[in-house]
C-alpha cells in the first residue's frame, strides 16, 4: 500500500482546471454621437428629474451650464425644461495631454482657457444685475486651478435667489465598470468632493449634498465604444496603450461571461449651494402687548435686542396659559422669593 503525503503538490489534484488566454478581437462598432456619448433615454430621464429635484429649473429661469460638450446636458435640459432663454454653455478649461515614453498620459492646463477665466472676467466687468438664476457645474472641478475664487465669482452673477449645483462622480464611489489602470488613476489625480463642500461653506452658503445611483442598460459593444472614445470626459487621461490593454481587460475578464446587453448603476454626487435666506443674521420675531399703547416691540433672538418697531394700528394681544396646581405653586414660590430679594435691595442689606 502506497504512502501519500499531504500537500499541495502529492497526491496530484483530482482534476486541474486551466484556461490558456486566446486573445479575441473585440468588436467596437461605429456609432453615432447620440449613442456614443449618452447612457441612454432612461439615463437622461432620471438625470431631469434629479436636476429638477436639487436645481427647482423652471421654465423662465436663466441657466449656465458648465461642462464638458462631450455628452453635454445642455440642450437636453433647454428641450426638456422648455426654457424660454437659450442655455448659456461655458467650457470647463481645457488640458492638454501629452503620451509620456511608458505609456502615461501628462496633462498640461491650457491658462486663460474655460470657467475660471469667464467668471473672472465677468465679476471683474462689475456687471449690472444678476445673468442667471441657476448655474450647473458637470464634471468641472479637476479644471480649475482656485475653486473658491470661481464659485464665489459665479455667486456674483446669480440672482437673490438663485442656486449653484455641482454634479461630479468621485473616484472612490465609482461603480462604471472601468479597467483596473483608470480607476487607479483617477482616484489619484482627483480632489476630494470634501474640498468642494468645505469651499461652499467657506462662502457662507446653505449647502447639501447627496449619492444619487442611476440604473444604466446598455450592449456591451456600445460601453466598447464608448470606452475606447474616452467616455465619460474623465478617461482623457489614460492613454491608447492603456485603452487597448483595459478594453482587453474588460472583454477576457468582468464582462467576458455576462450577456450581450450588460447593466450597473452610476453612482453622481450632487451638491447644491445657495445664498441663507436670512443672510448673516438670524430670522427676528415680533412680540406684541408689551404695555405700549398699539405698539410692538421687534426683537431679535441673537444680537442686540434693544431694536424697536412699533407698529400703528396693531391690537394689543393677550396670551393665557392654563397651569397644574404644581407648576403654580413653584411659580408662586419664585414670586415670593423675588419680592424678598427685591426688599432686601431697597434697604441695602444686598
Amino acid at each position: 500500500m502506497a504512502n501519500y503525503q499531504l500537500g499541495p503538490e502529492s497526491p496530484r489534484p483530482f482534476a486541474v482546471l486551466s484556461e490558456n488566454y486566446v486573445h479575441r478581437h473585440v468588436d467596437i462598432p461605429t456609432l453615432p454621437p447620440s449613442e456614443l456619448f449618452s447612457f441612454g433615454d432612461d439615463y437622461e430621464r432620471r438625470m431631469c428629474e434629479l436636476v429638477h429635484k436639487y436645481m427647482e429649473l423652471d421654465t423662465d429661469d436663466r441657466l449656465c451650464y458648465v461642462g464638458d460638450p462631450k455628452g453635454s446636458l445642455a440642450e437636453m435640459l433647454q428641450e426638456r425644461f422648455c426654457l424660454l432663454e437659450p442655455v448659456t454653455t461655458v467650457v470647463p478649461g481645457h488640458i492638454h495631454y501629452e503620451e509620456s515614453p511608458n505609456h502615461r498620459m501628462l496633462p498640461f492646463k491650457v491658462p486663460n482657457v474655460g470657467a475660471e477665466e469667464y467668471f473672472r472676467r465677468a465679476a471683474d466687468s462689475g456687471a449690472a444685475g444678476p445673468i442667471f438664476d441657476k448655474i450647473l457645474f458637470k464634471d468641472v472641478v479637476p479644471y480649475l486651478d482656485d475653486p473658491r475664487r470661481t464659485y464665489q465669482d459665479a455667486l456674483g452673477l446669480l440672482s437673490e435667489f438663485g442656486k449653484l449645483v455641482i454634479v461630479q462622480r468621485p473616484a472612490d464611489m465609482l461603480t462604471l465598470p472601468v479597467f483596473a489602470e483608470a480607476k487607479e488613476r483617477l482616484t489619484k489625480h482627483e480632489r476630494s468632493y470634501l474640498r468642494t463642500i468645505e469651499d461652499l461653506q467657506a462662502l457662507r452658503l446653505d449647502v447639501s449634498w447627496d449619492v444619487e445611483c442611476l440604473p444604466v442598460v446598455m450592449a456591451k459593444s456600445r460601453w466598447y465604444a464608448m470606452v475606447k472614445e474616452r467616455f465619460p470626459p474623465q478617461l482623457e487621461m489614460v492613454s491608447n496603450f492603456e485603452v487597448t490593454s483595459g478594453l482587453r481587460e474588460l472583454s477576457e475578464g468582468v464582462l467576458k461571461y455576462v450577456d450581450e446587453r450588460i447593466e450597473f448603476v452610476d453612482r453622481l454626487l450632487f451638491i447644491s449651494a445657495s445664498r441663507p435666506v436670512f443672510g448673516d443674521q438670524l430670522p427676528l420675531i415680533s412680540r406684541y402687548g408689551d404695555g405700549q399703547a398699539g405698539g410692538a416691540r421687534r426683537t431679535r433672538i441673537a444680537g442686540d435686542f434693544s431694536a424697536q418697531q412699533s407698529f400703528v394700528g396693531e391690537p394689543r394681544i393677550r396670551y393665557e396659559m392654563s397651569v397644574t396646581p404644581d407648576i403654580d405653586e413653584l411659580i408662586r414660590d419664585k414670586q415670593r422669593r423675588d419680592r424678598i430679594s427685591n426688599g432686601r435691595k431697597g434697604n441695602g442689606r444686598l
